[in-house]
Formats: structure tokens, sequence, C-alpha cells
């Protein structure tokens, strides 16, 4: 059986999730890409001992004056292959069918570090602010007032309103979490609130997961104590499966975009 070249979404999860820095290194050396495909993507650098930077595809190197070194393997990332699929029409069960354009995303190994190139010096794009308000904007999300009686709650979430105590230990890590629980579409038909000590489900771990990946990625307080609940939840549950744990770095993702200058993502 031929050796993986790449960890699953779940491996990475992981991986992030016990080795503090891990976040803030491959947001820091591939922001320009989906949160997923960055952890991928730093994930084989440290494996293959590559200095993380700059990422392109071969012909890109080429534009940029940059020469791929012979017997290099490219850098493996998950991208959108479209396709054309076949619909039936609704009204008219004789009628040719309707093709519609659709997604399959599949690994492919397209892609090289600055490391495995060679030629002339690459300017390295800073990375940029983020503003919180802007990322709730572009999210449409707002904020509610905060109605809670109980001294415990921390904030919560309904719908696409969000609220956070103004006694909350830790606002930003409240924030992101309830801004996740929207972005997860965990509001569609209920008020969460969340206390202090967040309950074992799944729904919880997910938006922990995506608070503790921006705390860390913003080098804010907090990523230590959603480690902390996130690491136990693992070690005493079953694995989150792997597509729980891409919509993470999805959501992740989502949020950290939206409230950054507009940049190109893989």
């Amino acid at each position: 059986m031929p050796e993986r070249q790449h960890a699953t979404w779940g491996e990475l999860l992981r991986d992030a999730v016990e080795k503090p820095g891990r976040m803030l290194a491959a947001y820091t050396a591939f922001h320009n890409y989906s949160f997923g495909n960055a952890l991928l993507a730093l994930e084989q650098c440290v494996r293959r001992n590559l200095q993380p930077g700059p990422l392109n595809t071969y012909r890109g190197w080429l534009e940029r004056k940059r020469q791929v070194r012979k017997g290099e393997t490219g850098i493996t990332l998950c991208m959108p292959i479209p396709f054309k699929r076949t619909t039936p029409m609704d009204d008219a069960e004789d009628e040719s069918a309707e093709p519609r354009i659709c997604n399959a995303f599949r690994f492919r190994a397209y892609w090289f570090v600055l490391a495995q190139t060679e030629g002339e010096d690459t300017d390295v794009a800073p990375i940029p602010g983020f503003d919180l308000d802007t990322a709730l904007r572009a999210l449409s999300i707002t904020r509610t007032a905060f109605d809670e009686i109980n001294g415990n709650v921390q904030g919560f979430a309904r719908h696409r309103e969000i609220a956070v105590s103004p006694l909350a230990a830790l606002p930003h890590k409240t924030t992101f979490h309830e801004i996740a629980h929207v972005v997860l579409g965990h509001t569609t038909s209920e008020k969460l609130v969340d206390s202090e000590h967040t309950p074992r489900h799944l729904r919880e771990v997910e938006a922990e997961s995506v608070a503790l990946i921006c705390c860390e990625t913003l080098e804010l307080d907090g990523a230590e104590f959603c480690r902390g609940y996130i690491q136990h939840w693992l070690k005493t549950e079953i694995e989150i499966p792997n597509h729980n744990a891409a919509h993470i770095f999805a959501a992740a993702t989502s949020i950290l975009k939206a409230g950054t200058p507009a940049t190109g993502s893989h």
C-alpha cells in the first residue's frame, strides 16, 4: 500500500489542537489559503523539512522568474474540480435534461513552496489586520443586547445575532465562539446559550474549535482555555469525523477572511 502524502482533516485538527502555535504558524505562512489548506501545507512542510513560505504552481513560479528544483515533489492541497451534472426539468419530463455546474473536491499536488525553488527574490505579503465589525457585516451577523440573568452565561447566539456578557472572562474567545455557531449553521431554529462550562456536545466542540483557531491565529487570549476543553473531549470520546473537521476549518477561514482585506483563497 503506498504511503499517504498528507494527513486527513481530522488528523490536522487534532495536531493543531495539541500543538500550541501550529495555527498561527499555518496562517502566518499561508494566509492567502483556506485554513484547512494552510494546515495541510504546513503539515507537509514540517514532515518534509521544508521551510514554510509562499505557495505557487510550477507555472506560477516560472511567471515570477523562479524555477522549481529538479526532483521536488509538489505540495498537496484540496481544490474544487468543476463538473456538469444533468438535472431533469421539474415541469417537463420529456424535455432534455438541463446541465448545471457542480464542484467535487479533490486533493492535488500542484503547488510548491518558495524553499523548493530558486531564482529571483520574491516579496512575501504581510498578514493583513483583522476588524471584528467588518467581519460581522460581511457575515451578516449583528450584535444584540445581552439579556441573560444567569451570571455564569458568557454569551449566546440565535439566528444571525450574537451577544456577549459584559462580565465575560474572555470576551474575544466568547465572541468567536458565538460567531462560529452562526457560521456553522447551529442557530437556524433555536437560541444557543453558552455557560462558563461548555456542554460536551459536538456543536459546542465545533464552535470552540473555531474560537481556538481564531484566537491563536490572531494572538488573542483564550486559546489555552479552548485547547484544554477540546483535548479532553477528543481523548474521552470518538474522534471528530473528517467532515466535521472540514466544517471547522471552513468556518474559521470564513470568519478570518471576513475581517481582513480581500485576498485570494484556495
